[in-house]
């Protein structure tokens, strides 16, 4: 089964961890005789990463799709106004996505985890220093489009948000090594659950 990661950072997995920590690892390791695609590019808003959608997933004709978007729809800073993506213009990339995907292609679509707001360097630039709060109307519709679609949902800021503070590097935003164990182990649990027979082997 080829299994195509697709979103930013996160889905990245680079930040400021050794190879070796890394979610992305752990998945190959979990599951050999699966394929692994790393399809994250940080920094990625949902506009920029359906950019690359062509290229980057649909032309790797995947059985499986895991979709983390909405991470970076909000740059607050002056003279990236126009990176900004709103909910309408979300929708509308969701339904792109989908229209686009591959016949019988399965998708895991992820919320985007928690932001720590006070640690981001975003903080001063968001009134209140509500970065966090902006993405949530955002995880909302992901968490409605999901079953419109018959997509797996992976609620990973709900899963992770109780333990924020020990998951979060000091940026506020991305895995730390735990962080890494855990996004793995969310994955792991939602693959092995949701489709069994083939991550149950």
């Amino acid at each position: 089964m080829k299994i195509v990661i697709f979103g930013d950072s996160i889905a990245e997995g680079r930040t400021q961890i050794e190879p070796h920590e890394s979610y992305f690892l752990q998945l190959q390791q979990e599951f050999p005789q699966h394929s692994f695609i790393n399809a994250g590019v940080g920094g990625n808003s949902t506009r920029e990463m359906m950019m690359r959608y062509e290229h980057d997933v649909i032309a790797q004709q995947p059985n499986l799709v895991i979709f983390e978007p909405g991470g970076n729809n909000h740059d607050p800073r002056k003279g990236h106004e126009h990176r900004q993506v709103n909910d309408a213009e979300f929708v509308q990339l969701l339904e792109k996505f989908r229209s686009g995907l591959p016949e019988n292609c399965r998708v895991v679509i992820v919320t985007f985890p928690p932001i720590i707001n006070e640690q981001h360097q975003f903080y001063p630039l968001v009134p209140g220093g509500k970065l966090n709060e902006k993405l949530q109307t955002q995880r909302e519709i992901i968490r409605h489009t999901a079953p419109e679609n018959k997509w797996v949902l992976m609620d990973f800021y709900q899963q992770m948000y109780p333990h924020r503070y020990d998951l979060i590097l000091p940026d506020g935003i991305h895995l730390n090594p735990s962080g890494h164990r855990f996004f793995a182990e969310k994955i792991i649990e939602t693959l092995k659950n949701n489709f069994p027979e083939e991550f149950n082997k």
